[in-house]
């Protein structure tokens, strides 16, 4: 196994074969709701189908069996499962490439971001003129980021796993030859998907 396999590699995605809900089917704003999911939890319902770096704070965590006492909960009727007694979910190792990766741009992001951090964008070497430039710089150095691995859990609510990812710009024209460490905010969705929260959320030291 080379260098880039470790780098690239141990990616799983969370699957209930029991459910076909995911976050997908409902709108940002109300999450998965309560009620609307069957028997299934509404925390595993909002990471269903949802790809994840195979390592500890970069996926959900698993249920904690530490001093339960297994074989009374099995003779009460229980199951352990992934999240909790009951759960049918699993994680299923696949392969990700970066053509797998797609952004959801929620209306309003983009001009938000280059009216409240044009002073970053700038310090950054990108004006005017290079505001195309720049956002697909900033899309393709997410996606990377995401599938290397840096990024990692903020919390996982009924609107999914909310991450931080940590990406790096390349400066632009006076600032050609620098590289920005920046944080950026996203909801892991399914199938490879990521929702933008926060496209430049703070530099990173």
């Amino acid at each position: 196994m080379s260098i880039f396999d470790n780098i690239l590699g141990n990616w799983i995605q969370i699957v209930d074969d029991q459910n076909g809900i995911t976050i997908d089917d409902y709108g940002y704003d109300t999450g998965v709701i309560e009620g609307t999911t069957g028997n299934h939890c509404v925390k595993c319902v909002a990471v269903n189908r949802c790809c994840f770096k195979n390592e500890a704070n970069k996926k959900p965590e698993p249920f904690n069996t530490t001093g339960i006492k297994l074989l009374d909960i099995i003779l009460d009727g229980l199951t352990p499962g992934l999240y909790h007694f009951g759960c049918h979910c699993k994680e299923i190792p696949v392969n990700l490439n970066i053509g797998d990766i797609e952004l959801v741009i929620p209306d309003g992001k983009i001009d938000y971001m280059f009216s409240s951090k044009l002073g970053w964008i700038n310090a950054m070497g990108y004006y005017e003129l290079d505001r195309e430039n720049f956002v697909q710089v900033l899309f393709q150095q997410t996606k990377k980021s995401y599938l290397y691995g840096e990024y990692y859990i903020v919390d996982h609510t009924k609107y999914g796993c909310k991450v931080n990812l940590i990406i790096y710009i390349p400066g632009a024209n006076d600032k050609i030859g620098k590289r920005y460490k920046i944080k950026t905010n996203y909801m892991i969705f399914p199938n490879g998907k990521l929702k933008m929260n926060t496209p430049l959320g703070g530099w990173e030291k």
